[in-house]
């Protein structure tokens, strides 16, 4: 048999939907594995205003447990009589037994009294109460409110709660509501109750399909109808509709039965920048913008109402005429705007601070310059550094304009413009990306002014924050300091840039002058190790094998992928695998043993294993030093690490044949002087293969 949940709320926010959601699920299944129930299947759906959960299948009662609960020490069992003292008939009454039901029982920490119980299950029926109320009580979100006496805390208020197993209701109550078998239609169509009969889904789904206003309850269904409502209005014009992912997502969280309603703008506000209209469409009025082949922004606008009503041309003309304030706000800023020049606007950073600590933005807009400028000297790209040093100088300069203030997604893109408009467009370009990317997979700034002028931004944003102590930690992050790291690790990684962490994060710190970068320095190295680590496994490298690379802070980070995809190849061989062996064996071995000298006495070199040993290790020495230095080839790291597994048989037959632990003081020392040579040549050159 079916149970079926359905919370009838007020409008709940779009975004909190999806999670609560998800949320049912896992309680749900929780619930009743804690009970016992078993099922066929849990799925939750819904919109803004109904939650619903249907659990397929329910058996008719929890299964039946036999279980041990674990008493006092044995020794407690009787007294001297015979009879069961206090302690083990207190325990038997516990646990609803008579005493002469307890055993004894074996255990590590000696025989203790155990009682051998048999729950048997309870009726479905009779748990489905406290499981519903566990799983709405339990719920979380983002924000929550308190409307009533009992003070539960919810994403809004609930008004009606639905509640069945088969045909019947299931009694119980939240916050004051009841449950029972009626829910409602979309809120602008009256509150006349939709009567459920009964705990299935396609019945359910059907009956809200089948209301003189239809509900698609089903998430899937309303994308759907969204888009297919969407794309038929901006082709009835000829021209597509800009189904951005995440304004989709929203809209389907926030209708029960989306409507497209298309109407038109006036021309004059085409003369807007393009991200200008698209931000005042998609994030203030949840409106599709309307393109046509080449991706040029037309004077249409797609809105979306909840349900179908006979007066659309009303409908619509309401819509225009928010659309037609908003872009006019729009215009007036940005017109606003053009009448100063960028100098004005970044001249006005020095009143606005960058954090609290770190002085202003327009400091941090000249040490973005510098770390910039600096990154072309080191990368030998004297060639964009005019470029790279506008494009810095000027990359905070719209965070002091009207339009960034009012559409702070905007920042960067409108630089660009304002750049483009004072004849610098090439630069212009270079910061509208300059705070690319935007998320972990998104795109990278394209060309490499633009590159360089964001990892300069993202750098400088990092070691200030880390020189006072704000480091991310748990779920805390409120300067989205993972992204910018995350990000800064990309653009070097993927754009191939030859400069290493170390000394990038060190030029970073000195233009913080007059402070003491040790501590932040080394700590925001690792921050940016364990984002490397993880970009690395994205790009499909095996965990862990990051860590054995030395000195990967002192090397372009192309470079250390490089070396992280020969060391996996090579691991694979069956010579290198017992070299690593091998080392991991002498590092256990010298972490034991005294201190070793620095160098080797040959005559005091006894056994052939160990004279070969060190033969082998002078052979090494001189093969690696014979090897052209082309860091960053793969053939260069592939050969040293050819060199290094050579090292397996020696060291086994070294094993094999030589007692370390020499009863003469001077062998046992020169032994250890040998495998400390050993040691330095196979974990302290390109990679510590004792990790690996």
């Amino acid at each position: 048999m079916n149970a079926f949940l359905e919370i009838g709320c007020e409008h709940l926010p779009s975004r909190f939907v999806k999670p609560a959601l998800a949320q049912m699920e896992t309680l749900a299944k929780t619930l009743l594995e804690e009970k016992r129930i078993s099922y066929q299947k849990v799925h939750a759906f819904g919109t803004f205003r109904r939650l619903c959960l249907m659990i397929e299948d329910l058996s008719e009662k929890s299964a039946d447990v036999q279980k041990e609960v674990k008493g006092p020490p044995a020794k407690l069992l009787k007294d001297d009589q015979g009879n069961f003292t206090p302690q083990s008939a207190g325990f038997a009454q516990k646990n609803g037994i008579k005493p002469e039901k307890l055993s004894v029982k074996e255990t590590d920490k000696g025989p203790f009294i155990f009682a051998r119980l048999h729950i048997q299950g309870e009726k479905t029926v009779k748990l489905l109460p406290e499981i519903f109320t566990h799983l709405i009580t339990h719920m979380e979100f983002a924000k929550n409110m308190v409307w009533e006496a009992s003070g539960l805390k919810w994403g809004r208020p609930i008004r009606s709660l639905i509640g069945l197993y088969g045909t019947k209701i299931v009694p119980f109550e939240v916050a004051g509501v009841k449950s029972n078998r009626f829910t409602y239609p979309i809120t602008s169509f009256g509150r006349k109750p939709i009567r459920v009969e009964k705990a299935d889904e396609d019945y359910y789904v059907e009956l809200l399909k089948s209301q003189p206003q239809p509900i698609l309850v089903l998430p899937e269904e309303r994308r759907e109808a969204l888009l297919r409502t969407v794309m038929a209005e901006a082709k009835a014009r000829g021209y597509h509709a800009d189904l951005d992912p995440a304004l989709v997502e929203e809209t389907v969280f926030f209708t029960e039965h989306p409507v497209a309603v298309c109407g038109d703008f006036d021309l004059k506000f085409l003369t807007l920048p393009k991200e200008l209209i698209t931000t005042v469409f998609k994030t203030q009025l949840k409106m599709f913008p309307v393109v046509d082949g080449r991706n040029e922004i037309q004077p249409y606008f797609i809105a979306v109402r909840d349900g179908v009503s006979a007066n659309q041309n009303e409908v619509r003309d309401g819509f225009k005429k928010v659309m037609s304030a908003r872009l006019s706000d729009a215009v007036f800023f940005y017109e606003n705007d053009k009448k100063e020049s960028l100098d004005h606007f970044k001249n006005k950073l020095a009143e606005r601070t960058f954090v609290e600590g770190l002085g202003n933005l327009l400091q941090k807009s000249d040490r973005t310059r510098e770390l910039a400028m600096w990154l072309c000297d080191r990368l030998q790209q004297t060639d964009i550094k005019d470029s790279v040093t506008y494009a810095a100088g000027y990359a905070y300069a719209d965070l002091a304009t009207s339009v960034v203030y009012e559409f702070p997604e905007l920042q960067g893109y409108m630089g660009g413009r304002y750049a483009a408009l004072e004849g610098h467009p090439q630069e212009g370009e270079a910061m509208a990306q300059f705070y690319w990317p935007l998320s972990s997979n998104s795109d990278l700034p394209e060309t490499l002014t633009g590159a360089v002028v964001s990892l300069a931004g993202k750098v400088d944003t990092l070691a200030g924050n880390f020189l006072i102590g704000q480091i991310p930690t748990g779920s805390e992050d409120p300067f989205a300091l993972r992204r910018q790291a995350f990000g800064a690790v990309r653009i070097l990684l993927e754009k191939g840039l030859q400069v290493s962490v170390k000394e990038l994060l060190q030029k970073a710190f000195a233009l913080y002058e007059g402070k003491d970068a040790q501590q932040a320095e080394a700590e925001l190295e690792n921050f940016f190790f364990q984002r490397l680590a993880l970009l690395l496994e994205q790009r499909g490298h095996a965990a862990g094998t990051l860590a054995a690379v030395n000195a990967w802070n002192e090397m372009p980070l192309c470079d250390v992928e490089t070396l992280v995809g020969v060391l996996e190849k090579e691991r694979g061989g069956a010579h290198f695998n017992a070299a690593a062996e091998a080392a991991k064996r002498v590092c256990n071995i010298l972490k034991k043993a005294e201190a070793a000298p620095q160098t080797v006495q040959e005559k005091l070199l006894q056994l052939p294993a160990e004279k070969a040993l060190f033969h082998a290790v002078q052979k090494a020495h001189q093969a690696l030093a014979a090897l052209p230095q082309q860091a960053g080839q793969e053939a260069f790291y592939k050969q040293t690490l050819e060199i290094l597994a050579g090292f397996a048989a020696p060291l086994a037959q070294f094993f094999t044949d030589v007692m370390v632990n020499a009863e003469d003081p001077s062998v046992r020392a020169n032994r250890l002087a040998l495998l400390s040579q050993v040691k330095k040549l196979l974990t302290q050159g390109l990679a510590d293969i004792s990790q690996l």
